[in-house]
């Protein structure tokens, strides 16, 4: 019996929408800051990134 060439089926992906949390609301100022300081640097790291 020869080897014939395998045909491949190219399957679409279902992407499933990841649930998204509500944000957390910091009652705590400083921590609230805290996370904001966080972020801008984030932003700023991958702003250089680019």
């Amino acid at each position: 019996m020869p080897e014939r060439d395998k045909i491949k089926v190219k399957k679409k992906k279902i992407r499933v929408p990841v649930p998204k949390k509500p944000p957390k609301i910091e009652n705590d100022k400083k921590t609230y800051n805290r996370k904001k300081e966080k972020v801008k640097v984030r932003k700023k790291v991958k702003n250089q990134k680019e």
